[in-house]
């Protein structure tokens, strides 16, 4: 439990408090309320009660007056049941008493008509009463339907010892029960608000838009369903500023890439207005210099023709392949997917390359394979390939060689490498080369004429098939391969 959370539990201000307050101050409301009735009302009722009593035990006595049996159980169910004394008597003899007194009353003070009686509280004694006489009792006169007389006294003082025993059993009953009131409410009331601070923690949690918290109740009233309803706003507001997060990761990267791609827009522009530069100046030149007849000779203007022709040759090479470039990374060049045997491929190429090999005395070897059948763009293969194998023979140190290697890496897969004795590529350049224009040895590529573009079409080839490539550093040199699919 956090500190905001253990201070908002034991605040005034709290839910908890509030109702355990409020029913612990109803239950003693009730208790009081209790109290007070039973003590000023309870003995009013008990002798309304007893008169009740007193008026019930002379009727069934007249009634069982003709039946000595009977009247003699009534008598005895009234000494033994209903704490009355009684005493019966008929003209100056004396038939039945409780009271241990034969002494009977005066007849003006009994009442004439049968059947009748008279009931009052009083505490002035008759002489029926003996010791008690002056103690306040409920007193009952009357007169038989057979004439006979008939006296009954019950003690007031009985029935005010039972109240006080009644209103100190309910005191201590009602602290016993306001105790249990309290622990009851306590639980009860941790038990409703258990739930409410859950929710309120996890709607704290989403409004500081930390969508982990999830309301775990499982109760179906009320609170359970805010509380599924609270966990599924939670989910819905979690998907959708996910949702509008990615968006907006999406907008940056789109951005951020448009950014890119201006820059290397404008670097692309840049390079190519480099790499044309000088071709174009010497083209200029040796054409000016053969209008001027500066040549003077066959053997200079066919000098000068060749070195026009050579780097036409090259303009003519850098075009094709930036617009291949362009096409591929575009999309624009759609791929012409075969089945055909890339051994035959790259023979063919080595037979091609061999005679410029010859020329710097590089050995140039295919290793012995089968035919190895491969689905690609058998054009763009070849343009790949010959990109390699030129890059090799670029780099190949003088009288070294150059391997071409076909290696079976699955029955579903081939591996074709191109390696080259040689220096090896500086570990921070090997992840550059596949960009547009760059050269790790910017004067030696300058020397064969290379424009740093070949190995970018290579890799706009391959992502365009989804297939590998890469570049290793060996020991004795540099190996560039690629990876087929065979079926």
């Amino acid at each position: 439990m956090s500190r905001r959370e253990r201070r908002g539990h034991g605040s005034f201000y709290s839910l908890t408090v509030k109702l355990f307050v409020g029913v612990t101050a109803c239950v003693t409301l009730v208790v009081l309320l209790m109290l007070t009735f039973n003590n000023f009302a309870l003995n009013d009722y008990y002798i309304r009660q007893k008169k009740a009593t007193v008026e019930a035990a002379f009727h069934a006595i007249n009634d069982a007056a003709d039946n000595v049996d009977t009247l003699r159980e009534q008598l005895i169910d009234l000494q033994d049941n209903a704490s009355l004394s009684t005493t019966l008597w008929s003209g100056r003899q004396l038939l039945y008493s409780t009271q241990n007194s034969d002494r009977f009353l005066a007849p003006n003070e009994l009442p004439h008509k049968r059947g009748s009686y008279t009931l009052d509280i009083s505490d002035k004694g008759t002489m029926l009463d003996g010791i008690n006489a002056g103690d306040p009792a409920i007193r009952l006169v009357g007169t038989l339907d057979n004439g006979w007389h008939i006296y009954l006294r019950s003690p007031i003082a009985a029935i005010e010892e039972s109240v006080a025993v009644t209103n100190r059993f309910l005191l201590f009953a009602a602290m016993a029960a306001l105790l249990i009131s309290l622990v009851a409410v306590l639980i009860l009331s941790r038990r409703f608000t258990d739930p409410l601070r859950q929710l309120s923690a996890v709607a704290r949690q989403v409004a500081e838009l930390d969508f982990s918290g999830r309301y775990t109740g499982d109760s179906r009233d009320e609170i359970g369903e805010l509380g599924r309803s609270i966990n599924q706003m939670s989910a819905a507001l979690e998907e959708s500023i996910s949702m509008l997060k990615n968006a907006n990761a999406r907008l940056v990267a789109d951005n951020r890439r448009k950014d890119e791609q201006d820059k290397a827009r404008s670097a692309f522009i840049a390079n190519v207005s480099h790499e044309l530069k000088t071709p174009i100046a010497l083209i200029g030149t040796y054409a000016e210099g053969l209008r001027e007849d500066i040549a003077g000779g066959g053997d200079n203007r066919d000098y000068y023709c060749g070195v026009i022709e050579d780097e036409a040759h090259k303009i003519s090479q850098l075009l094709r392949r930036m617009t291949l470039l362009m096409q591929l990374e575009s999309g624009g060049e759609q791929l012409e997917i075969e089945r055909f045997d890339i051994v035959e491929l790259l023979t063919n190429l080595a037979e091609k390359l061999r005679p410029r090999f010859e020329e710097k005395h590089a050995v140039l070897h295919l290793a012995p394979c089968a035919p190895v059948c491969v689905w690609a763009d058998p054009y763009l293969m070849e343009n790949v390939l010959q990109n390699y194998l030129s890059n090799a023979l670029n780099h190949v140190t003088d009288g070294g060689g150059v391997t071409i290697g076909v290696t079976r890496l699955s029955a579903a897969r081939v591996r074709v490498s191109v390696h080259n004795t040689g220096s090896p590529i500086p570990a921070e350049d090997l992840p550059r080369v596949w960009e547009s224009f760059y050269k790790v040895d910017k004067a030696r590529t300058r020397a064969y004429g290379g424009s740093g573009i070949g190995l970018s079409v290579v890799a706009a080839v391959m992502n365009a098939h989804g297939m590998p490539y890469g570049v290793t550093n060996r020991d004795d040199g540099v190996e560039f391969f690629i990876e087929l699919e065979t079926k």
